[in-house]
């Protein structure tokens, strides 16, 4: 069975003892310094962005058992603290870090990965599926999922991505800094992550039709969406202006009968080559492009190709600056530069 975001974060999830998942939602802060024995502290400051581009609220020292988070005392600690969690997680599991290695975007995927784990943390999936019910997901269901919960407006969006029946997103837009804050893709089932998605920090387009979404207005409709590097693909959106932000759920099909025509162009996914590597001890089949100089694909545990791992071996001769297998240097010297 091909691995997927919620797959992973189930099986991250499974590390958890028995009954610390219900005591999560109930008390975070004890969850994690009685149930997992690990140092939680606030802090006063932290990075405003996450390496993905998302917001930046919490770091975890995962060797030393530290995670830090920003106060705020409101429903966004409760996720924050949740998502951290999620790192510690996935650390303990390396079926889940083989899988982020073959992954476009391995960073954005982690992420993604522990957006979930914090969702189901916080959100159990029969909260989900009674607001939902056998209809299509709506913008208007990630504000009554709030009401509905303690749960962060991510995490409610979070939530209703995993419940989207094919390709699309879950995307909370910052109208006055006309940027993504926050987006949950869920990949196509059968073709996987497309080239073209909506993802935290990227902006808007100034011509989007949800840059100018006024609080309470509600729109469906076919749109687009175009990365900052200039690519763009068509999608059906569900949207709701509120409090200054505008909830968007993006679907690759016309799930709300928008449009009595449906002409859609093809869409494009990633296509990198299935590669074999034998390395760490181990032969596995990758997808990922080539290195550029010795054409082998990069070990998914340590990252390196052929030549990068040939050149970890090898030792720089004091002497002469060549560069020799370790085992034909001694003393700093290779064979010739000691005769």
């Amino acid at each position: 069975m091909r691995a997927t975001v919620d797959s992973c974060a189930a099986l991250a999830l499974d590390q958890l003892p028995d009954g610390l998942g219900p005591r999560f939602a109930e008390s975070p802060l004890a969850a994690l310094r009685e149930g997992l024995g690990l140092t939680v502290r606030p802090v006063d400051k932290l990075d405003q962005v996450r390496a993905d581009g998302g917001m930046c609220d919490g770091t975890s020292y995962l060797s030393d058992g530290v995670i830090l988070y920003r106060r705020t005392g409101n429903r966004r600690e409760n996720f924050t603290l949740a998502h951290e969690l999620g790192h510690w997680l996935v650390d303990h599991v390396d079926d889940v870090y083989d899988w982020l290695a073959e992954q476009p975007e391995p960073t954005k995927m982690l992420e993604t990965v522990c957006d979930r784990i914090a969702s189901q943390l916080l959100l159990p999936d029969a909260a989900v599926a009674h607001l939902v019910g056998a209809g299509p997901v709506l913008a208007r269901h990630v504000g009554e999922l709030m009401d509905a919960t303690k749960a962060s407006r991510p995490a409610c969006g979070i939530a209703l991505a995993s419940s989207l029946a094919g390709l699309g997103a879950v995307v909370i837009i910052d109208r006055l800094a006309g940027r993504v804050e926050y987006a949950s893709v869920q990949p196509d089932p059968e073709q996987g992550w497309p080239t073209v998605f909506p993802w935290p920090g990227q902006p808007v387009p100034a011509e989007h039709p949800l840059a100018r979404l006024a609080d309470g207005a509600i729109l469906t409709r076919k749109t687009f969406w175009e990365t900052p590097w200039g690519n763009r693909a068509d999608f059906y959106v569900d949207a709701v202006g509120l409090s200054g932000r505008v909830v968007a759920v993006f679907s690759a099909a016309d799930v709300w009968g928008a449009e009595r025509l449906h002409l859609d162009a093809p869409r494009e996914f990633d296509r990198r080559r299935e590669l074999s590597v034998s390395c760490c001890g181990q032969t596995r089949t990758v997808r990922g492009y080539p290195c550029s100089t010795c054409k082998e694909p990069f070990c998914p545990s340590c990252h390196r190709c052929r030549c990068e791992r040939r050149a970890q071996s090898e030792v720089t001769c004091t002497k002469c600056y060549l560069a020799y297998q370790a085992h034909l240097v001694v003393g700093g010297l290779c064979e010739e530069c000691r005769t």
